[in-house]
């Protein structure tokens, strides 16, 4: 069923976004003719109280803010557990300079402190215990010409729209009672989960503050909630994208645009399909005020995990999925103070409509008393206090509805007091 299936990917796939900015390792030991290993890391945990609406009947499964909540059944409940981003032990090295190029290699742990909504937990093969994700194993050549990158890491559609969400260093949504993973921040409430992947990617040298990139990615599978199913992929998934940077006095600002295109056929049919999407984004800093804004849309992309749910309607069209997130920073002394609003769209298709209004199709097999998930939105207040460069202390609220076609809705509210360490 998708609720045990989106337990499982929580659990090993959210969000380990330290991951592609990088961090200023904490210890750097020197080796023979110039070569250094560097280490770097993060410890988070996070106390929440939730409190869920009941799952509504009738409604397709994804998009339930409570996912592990059965219908008729209004839950609330405490946990201790990891927060947006997983711990982190990353190990680096670094090559002396030859022929003008530095080559590099990051492999990155990343463990989760909670087990699976159970006591007894004995790692991560074991039913219910903590999970380890391996999201970074990469490495780079750096010269003249800007940077190779070949391995795993951080995909580059909806990178950014993802790293500059406050709560990258909080909770946000919860997304369930009893995972074992991380919780979501604004996936599926303002951007998609990019996710960490195979791939090679170059970026150009910086240009007066302009940067191309351009990647190769390990494709993916493309298909919808209710059964159907695009697994022939016979080329890689491309993505691309073009950001600007640059500083001024008082402040900062970056801007981005990505995008993405990958096609996939039906084992049974060949029919084809493909994810196509753009997305874009603004932060721009100045004294202590900081505001970012951040797009997306395309088709075949999913509601909240890209391609791998519901990219699809029940006879395998494309559904038409767009959103966007908008954040305010205010920082005073050791503290900022934020609050940031995001909201995700899934389009009907048009046979979604017509099962709606009663049309029998063939392939349906829930027929017109299904509904369709409609929006997912989400509204998040937090206090991100430094007590010193390394310790963090972090206060959230997170208020979440889901909104279905058949007017269905399901709120979910929490509160997150935690703190992050990092090295």
């Amino acid at each position: 069923m998708f609720k045990k299936s989106i337990i499982r990917v929580l659990a090993i796939t959210i969000i380990g976004l330290a991951a592609s900015s990088s961090a200023e390792a904490a210890f750097v030991v020197g080796g023979e003719n110039g070569w250094q290993m560097s280490f770097d890391g993060m410890i988070n945990a996070f106390m929440t109280y939730t409190v869920n609406d009941k799952d509504p009947v009738g409604t397709t499964n994804n998009g339930s803010v409570g996912i592990d909540i059965g219908p008729g059944n209004t839950r609330q409940g405490f946990r201790i557990h990891t927060g947006l981003v997983p711990s982190i032990l990353a190990f680096n090295v670094k090559s002396p300079n030859i022929n003008g190029v530095d080559y590099a290699a990051r492999i990155a742990l990343m463990p989760q402190i909670n087990n699976f909504g159970t006591r007894t937990g004995f790692g991560p093969d074991s039913p219910g215990g903590p999970r380890l994700d391996i999201r970074e194993v990469f490495m780079t050549a750096d010269g003249a010409f800007g940077q190779f990158l070949v391995g795993r890491a951080l995909y580059l559609y909806q990178g950014r729209n993802l790293l500059t969400d406050m709560t990258i260093n909080g909770v946000g949504v919860n997304g369930g009672l009893l995972g074992g993973g991380t919780t979501l921040g604004h996936i599926g409430y303002g951007y998609l989960y990019t996710d960490f992947g195979a791939q090679f990617r170059y970026t150009t040298p910086d240009y007066s503050g302009f940067k191309w990139a351009f990647s190769l990615n390990d494709p993916s599978r493309i298909v919808s909630d209710e059964g159907y199913q695009a697994t022939t992929i016979n080329q890689p998934r491309f993505e691309t994208e073009l950001s600007y940077g640059t500083t001024y006095s008082g402040g900062k600002m970056q801007a981005w645009l990505s995008a993405m295109y990958q096609e996939a056929k039906s084992n049974s049919e060949g029919h084809k399909v493909a994810s196509i999407g753009g997305a874009g984004g603004v932060q721009a800093s100045y004294g202590p005020v900081e505001a970012v804004v951040s797009l997306y849309g395309g088709k075949g992309l999913g509601s909240t995990f890209i391609q791998d749910f519901d990219a699809l309607d029940f006879t395998g069209k494309e559904r038409t999925q767009y959103g966007g997130l908008i954040q305010c920073l205010y920082s005073i002394g050791k503290a900022k103070l934020g609050v940031n609003y995001g909201i995700n769209y899934s389009d009907r298709t048009d046979a979604e409509i017509a099962r709606q209004q009663g049309a029998v199709i063939p392939g349906d097999i829930y027929g017109s008393g299904i509904a369709v998930l409609k929006s997912q939105q989400a509204l998040v207040g937090g206090l991100y206090y430094s007590v010193n460069k390394y310790l963090q202390l972090v206060g959230e609220y997170t208020w979440a509805r889901n909104s279905w076609y058949n007017g269905q809705k399901q709120d979910a509210n929490t509160v997150a007091l935690g703190t992050i360490f990092i090295w």
